[in-house]
């Protein structure tokens, strides 16, 4: 596959986390070994034909999932690593699990960890964290406006996982980015005009406005603004799986 094809595949929308997951679906596909030596940072940034500081975001976010290593030197470069236990465990409980675990079973347990996490990102969130959070809100709020379901859906999972990144709490962090690889990788297929088991998106119209505020809650400092902003978001989900 050409570059320009490749690139003009990736959403338009939180293009490092595009290009992690196909680099992700690469080493899925051909099962590529612990120790397996990818590429060189900047060869695998000219494959992808991004900007530097996108892939950079790129390499940070797989470095974060246990799922590359970095190597500097003459023989360095971008590694498959070995996930992290807590990674792999998550990873084992869904694959075990199979076709018997649904999207509505994930979300309803995502809602549960939700008020949870968002405690722990206002108590640790940086201002580097929320011009991130804020980031990926307007991303959100502009695929709504423009009908990208497909921007829309990536931004959206783009913000969860980094609201869970904050954390420094492993097991729920890994735990509750597990559920969400599962929906995304349930839902990745679903088309507009095909409403999976969360719903037609293209009807949620609340959505921007909801992940906003949840934004802006964990920005602040009152726990009741945020306790309304997690129970905003999860009557949202709710209403989307026909109060499932």
């Amino acid at each position: 596959m050409s570059t320009d094809k490749a690139a003009a595949e990736l959403p338009r929308l939180s293009l490092a986390e595009a290009v992690a997951k196909r680099i992700e679906a690469r080493i899925a596909e051909e099962a590529l070994p612990t120790g397996h030596r990818l590429g060189t940072r900047d060869s695998l940034r000219r494959e992808f034909d991004v900007a530097a500081a996108t892939f950079n975001e790129t390499v940070r976010l797989l470095a974060a999932r246990g799922t590359v290593s970095v190597r500097p030197g003459v023989k360095g470069g971008i590694f498959v690593a070995s996930p992290p236990p807590l990674v792999r465990l998550g990873r084992k409980m869904l694959e075990l699990s199979g076709d018997s675990v649904s999207v509505s079973d994930c979300l309803v347990m995502r809602d549960a960890l939700e008020p949870l996490l968002a405690q722990e990102a206002m108590r640790h969130r940086t201002d580097a964290d929320v011009a991130d959070l804020r980031r990926l809100a307007e991303e959100m709020a502009a695929a709504r406006e423009s009908a990208d379901i497909v921007g829309y859906l990536a931004a959206n999972w783009a913000l969860h996982r980094r609201i869970a990144e904050i954390t420094p709490n492993k097991v729920l962090q890994h735990t509750y980015v597990s559920l969400l690889e599962f929906v995304e990788n349930r839902l990745r297929g679903v088309t507009p005009d095909e409403p999976g088991e969360e719903g037609p998106v293209a009807g949620d119209v609340d959505g921007p406005a909801v992940h906003r505020e949840l934004v802006e809650a964990i920005a602040g400092d009152d726990p009741q603004r945020l306790s309304a902003a997690v129970a905003a978001h999860a009557s949202l989900t709710a209403s989307r799986r026909g109060g499932a």
